[in-house]
């Protein structure tokens, strides 16, 4: 027993040296800022993305953008419902495991939990989901356990016209592509105006924004605005409690 007490004695030692409840203490060092980025093509995302990544680390930040999940999910076929399945269960494991840790101040998702719920949407339209199966995936991950870890999600839209301009003002083609074309950029800003409409009354968090008569200037500035807002006003209530 005298033995077993002077394990236990040089375990706490080391346990205060590595602080352990700080360390584990979300009240006390808090989880990272989520932010996720979905929307439609064109719409001014990845740059608002990579903008804010360059700028919070310029201020001295610690940021981390996790690969999107369509650029590690190659391994399953686009044409099922599988593959946003997995893309969203991609970026989920992320979210849960950031949130756990103190490793990063910002993590910025291209594509989450919220995007994942819009392209059940896609599915269901192709019926490709049940009404039933749609609604038990959506409602999977809208789960309270993580919803509440994104702090501002940003649905970025834009008009299809805009929208083609946008994308062809440097390719080197023309030839339209299974996404960007008018008729399919016009049906995935329908789809995520719906979506948000369906979900602010509960996710208040949840902002629209459409950039099809800002200038690329203007968005970023307006996504810088918005998050720092919520950075800040997160921070003064986390300093009042």
């Amino acid at each position: 027993m005298k033995n077993e007490n002077v394990y236990e004695e040089k375990a706490r030692k080391i346990l205060d040296y590595l602080k352990t409840d700080i360390r584990r203490n979300h009240s006390f060092l808090p989880r990272p800022f989520f932010i996720e980025f979905t929307g439609s093509p064109s719409a001014g995302k990845t740059t608002a993305i990579k903008e804010m990544d360059k700028f919070l680390r310029l201020m001295g930040f610690r940021v981390l953008m996790p690969q999107e999940g369509a650029e590690e999910i190659r391994h399953i076929e686009r044409t099922t419902p599988l593959y946003n399945i997995r893309t969203g269960l991609y970026a989920l494991t992320k979210l849960i495991d950031f949130a756990a840790g103190h490793l990063y101040d910002v993590v910025i998702f291209d594509r989450c939990i919220f995007d994942a719920y819009c392209w059940m949407m896609y599915w269901r339209e192709k019926q490709k989901l049940s009404e039933a199966e749609m609604a038990m995936v959506q409602q999977f991950f809208l789960s309270r356990f993580w919803t509440s870890y994104i702090d501002l999600p940003i649905f970025v839209v834009c008009n299809p016209e805009e929208a083609m301009r946008r994308e062809q003002r440097i390719s080197v083609s023309k030839k339209m592509g299974q996404t960007s074309n008018p008729a399919t950029i016009a049906t995935l800003v329908n789809r995520y105006r719906t979506a948000f409409n369906q979900l602010k009354p509960d996710y208040h968090q949840l902002q629209l924004l459409d950039t099809t008569k800002m200038r690329e200037q203007a968005v970023i500035e307006k996504v810088t605005g918005m998050i720092l807002e919520m950075m800040e006003k997160k921070a003064s209530q986390s300093a009042t409690q």
